[in-house]
């Protein structure tokens, strides 16, 4: 017998990491361990020597269909908490990391996959992308990073989401500010790429500096985000970079000029 294929993989192009979750024949739907494996790449990713995560789903049906309803349907209110913490985490984990996030979705993304779009730092959708959260279909409210919806799309908009558990569209989704960019057909992946590829050139000091910055935009209150980025960004002139801005865009407008 072959060896189980994973149903997380990571894969190192250059310096973007592509974390793939790989469970097609399920729409990509996540069971905890599969959630715990997502956590361990990301972790690993935001200490390793990768500058971009690419995040994304195998096939075309499914970015992510959410949390496994076959392992959900085993549960009780004790295993149904457990899995949130462990969720939770994971998010929480992809909006800590120092690198950026660019999730590139194909297809389905509903409940859980719908607030791994909400945690990443960029969203390139495929036309065929849907966004959505009907776990009050399922029986239970939308719980956890969720809460980050209003401040994305506004309060009306995430209320009629949450409430009637139906799904928008990419144009839809783009409209609403939870999408950065919707491609051609087929072009997604290569496109959250391209993005990846113009991220990893800023300084990796800068972007981590950035990232501490717009996680205290989400997590403080407006005084305190204000406060805190000051030393934030005077900590930036310790790598060096800062000052030599001038130099660098001479350098560009050189390079400009004698194309």
């Amino acid at each position: 017998m072959g060896e189980a294929r994973e149903s997380v993989r990571a894969e190192v192009d250059g310096a973007v990491m592509v974390v793939t979750i790989d469970r097609p024949e399920a729409r990509n739907a996540l069971r905890v361990q599969d959630k715990v494996r997502l956590t361990e790449i990301l972790t690993a990713a935001g200490r390793g020597e990768a500058r971009c995560v690419v995040l994304t789903g195998s096939g075309d049906k499914a970015f992510c269909a959410g949390s496994d309803l076959k392992e959900m349907g085993g549960m009780d209110a004790t295993t149904c908490l457990q899995m949130e913490e462990v969720e939770a985490t994971l998010h929480d984990v992809a909006m800590r990391l120092p690198i950026p996030v660019v999730a590139a979705v194909n297809g389905w993304a509903l409940g859980t996959g719908c607030e791994l779009v909400v945690v990443s730092d960029i969203v390139v959708a495929d036309p065929s992308a849907r966004f959505g959260q009907p776990e009050i279909l399922n029986g239970a409210p939308t719980p956890i990073q969720a809460a980050l919806l209003p401040r994305i799309i506004g309060l009306g908009r995430a209320r009629w989401l949450v409430y009637t558990g139906q799904s928008i569209d990419a144009r839809t989704a783009l409209d609403w500010g939870l999408v950065n960019v919707v491609t051609e057909p087929g072009e997604c992946l290569d496109r959250a790429m391209e993005t990846a590829r113009k991220l990893v050139e800023v300084h990796p000091v800068s972007m981590a500096l950035q990232k501490r910055i717009v996680d205290s935009w989400i997590r403080d209150s407006f005084d305190s985000a204000v406060w805190s980025s000051k030393y934030v960004t005077a900590s930036a002139y310790n790598s060096g970079w800062p000052q030599s801005a001038v130099e660098r865009m001479r350098q560009r407008r050189d390079d400009t000029e004698h194309r």
